[in-house]
């Protein structure tokens, strides 16, 4: 090491213990200051042990500081107290307590602890029973402030007829006003009643518009539905190399339906140069999240070694999952499995069974088995 880049590093190495100490320092006087009393002191390092900042992280001694300083009324503390109890962080958990310190904050006019307490009353949990018309009533009163979060789930409670009438017009404009404050969730949705003519006109257009601006931010669901609109022509101009584009995005997120139709594109050959190892890797991705649809093609292609090497025990594996989910072409493959003794041992009642399944649910090739079989 040259002895320039030596005093850099020494340079660096004593700044660091500078800010340590300092920061050993400011930790001991705002302790100091909570042991005589003063509340921001106590909400300050309540805040440093929870998230660990500064001092070692102890949620249990977090606690302690947030019910001092929440018994002096301070806001953020009966907050961040409630939200302790909630998520048991350094307490056994506890909706009751959580509902009561949130209560207390929400009367001093925290939009937070209003929309808090919606979502326990919404959700509920054990010893504590859902109370859907509470739920709406506090995330009115958050709404009615402007509080988007709040916005959106009254505008949940709308649509899924939690504690209000069903109104999907009234569910609509919470979402609009959510989607206004930039509330990922709403524009999802709002994309969604615009796409079915669910409260509104159908109007493909403005789905899209909603969906794609929403892609754009990340968000995997959102890139799927535009793909699809892309693949489709839905509401925008029919451009399969865009909708390879969004399908890609999403499926590299990890959202299971995207990784199914990357792994079509890849096993048809559409748009893309045919490639079944491509093919079974997003199957399998798919699959691996209870797809059905992606565990029966990943199951075919071990079946017929097609991009992977034949294995009859994972063709079997992944034929029965998709067969259990009521797939009825995996229910065919399945019953194929058990009828030839392939990656399992050989049933030709269980085999005639499933195959008999599938005949029954509609699916052609079974019906055409069946009529082999016999």
């Amino acid at each position: 090491m040259s002895i320039k880049h030596l005093i850099i590093t020494m340079m660096a190495m004593m700044a660091t213990m500078t800010i340590n100490a300092q920061t050993a320092t400011d930790v001991a006087t705002i302790r100091k200051n909570a042991q005589a009393g003063n509340v921001k002191a106590q909400v300050n390092l309540a805040n440093m042990l929870l998230a660990g900042k500064g001092v070692k992280t102890d949620h249990a001694e977090a606690v302690q500081w947030y019910l001092k300083a929440a018994n002096k009324g301070n806001i953020e503390a009966q907050f961040n107290l409630a939200y302790c109890y909630e998520q048991g962080y350094g307490v056994q958990k506890n909706l009751d307590e959580a509902v009561k310190w949130y209560t207390k904050a929400a009367n001093q006019g925290n939009l937070s602890a209003m929309n808090s307490l919606g979502n326990c009353y919404d959700t509920g949990g054990e010893g504590f029973d859902k109370n859907y018309a509470k739920a709406a009533q506090w995330y009115r009163k958050a709404a009615d402030k402007g509080y988007g979060p709040a916005m959106f789930n009254l505008g949940n409670c709308y649509y899924l007829m939690k504690g209000v009438d069903l109104d999907y017009k009234e569910a609509i404009k919470w979402w609009e006003k959510a989607a206004a404050k930039g509330n990922a969730a709403a524009f999802y949705n709002l994309g969604y009643c615009y796409m079915k003519g669910e409260g509104v006109e159908a109007n493909p257009e403005k789905a899209f518009s909603y969906f794609v601006r929403l892609a754009d931010t990340g968000d995997a669901r959102a890139q799927f539905e535009v793909a699809r609109m892309y693949q489709n022509g839905e509401g925008v101009a029919q451009d399969n190399a865009k909708a390879l584009e969004y399908y890609t995005k999403s499926a590299e997120r990890g959202f299971p339906n995207a990784q199914m139709a990357l792994g079509r594109y890849y096993d048809s050959g559409i748009i893309v140069e045919q490639d079944y190892e491509l093919a079974a890797k997003w199957y399998l991705r798919a699959a691996n999240q209870g797809n059905a649809d992606a565990q029966y093609n990943i199951g075919n292609m071990y079946y017929n070694g097609m991009g992977i090497e034949r294995n009859y025990d994972e063709a079997f594996k992944w034929m029965e999952k998709a067969a259990l989910q009521g797939h009825a072409s995996a229910q065919t493959g399945l019953g194929l499995c058990y009828y030839y003794g392939n990656g399992v041992k050989k049933n030709k009642d269980l085999g005639r069974e499933w195959i008999n399944k599938a005949a029954i649910m509609g699916d052609d090739y079974a019906k055409q088995v069946l009529k082999k079989l016999k």
